[in-house]
């Protein structure tokens, strides 16, 4: 489960629609409880998408992105709890290369933007060798 502050989803989709037409990508950062399996968004961290040929249906992220937001985290006491990106014109379902890089233990908020409206989100995590859709409970 992914708790999640309202606030960070209405972030993700300023980012969306200003990045329009690329997908945009960033971490989510808070704190994982492992016994209860719950992830809670604190903070949203946006990085540059690294795929310059494909950025309208990929998205990369740099190695040293991932450690600057991993130490940025870490000072602060938090954790990635997850990642997002967005689907330009496309629906709020993990493609195949999505699920290629997914990690266990994150949440992965997918947002779609339709003609540069940021539209439906979903958030997803991996289970065994699939994404399964998991419920999120938004924060006010």
């Amino acid at each position: 489960m992914l708790r999640i502050k309202r606030e960070l989803i209405e972030e993700i989709a300023r980012q969306g629609e200003e990045g329009y037409p690329y997908e945009i990508c960033g971490f989510l950062l808070g704190n994982i409880d492992y016994v209860n399996d719950t992830r809670e968004a604190l903070e949203v961290f946006q990085v540059e998408n690294q795929n310059k040929e494909r950025a309208n249906d990929r998205f990369e992220i740099a190695p040293q992105d991932y450690m600057r937001v991993e130490n940025y985290a870490d000072g602060k006491g938090l954790a990635i709890v997850g990642i997002y990106h967005t689907h330009p014109d496309h629906p709020d379902r993990p493609s195949q290369t999505d699920l290629m890089f997914a990690q266990p233990d994150m949440s992965y908020i997918i947002m779609s933007v339709n003609e540069g409206k940021a539209g439906n989100w979903r958030s997803w995590e991996l289970k065994d060798d699939h994404f399964e859709e998991e419920s999120v409970q938004i924060i006010d």
